[in-house]
């Protein structure tokens, strides 16, 4: 699974019902957290774009990465790790590092640059 550009199930807060919901979101699956979990970098269309980070956000055009099967214009969020149950994968899109190794090197890359900029940090 690592590598794999797939659909889970996750929360978020809707603010005009003052309330969480959960709501299906691509991601990617860049290791396992443990026997249940995956670390992943959510993916998002970002539609306030003073939100976009010039290094961190990883443009995918659905045009240029067609077996991604994105409908939108998105962007892979090297610096918003989360981690997910597998319960919560309903689907898997792509497998992103074979299908695209260098666009998956890249995401990889940017992704340990944010992770030793915290670490640096925080020593």
């Amino acid at each position: 699974m690592i590598g794999f550009l797939c659909c889970s199930t996750l929360p978020y807060y809707d603010f005009a019902a003052k309330q969480n919901k959960f709501k299906i979101r691509p991601v990617l699956i860049i290791g396992r957290a443990d026997a249940g979990d995956y670390n992943v970098l959510p993916v998002s269309r970002v539609t306030n774009k003073q939100f976009i980070h010039p290094f961190y956000d990883i443009p995918i055009d659905p045009a240029v990465y067609p077996a991604t099967k994105l409908n939108n214009y998105s962007y892979i969020r090297a610096h918003k790790q989360t981690i997910i149950n597998q319960a919560s994968i309903t689907l898997q899109l792509c497998d992103l590092k074979n299908t695209y190794p260098e666009l998956y090197l890249q995401i990889i890359t940017q992704w340990d640059d944010f992770n030793q900029s915290i670490l640096n940090e925080s020593l």
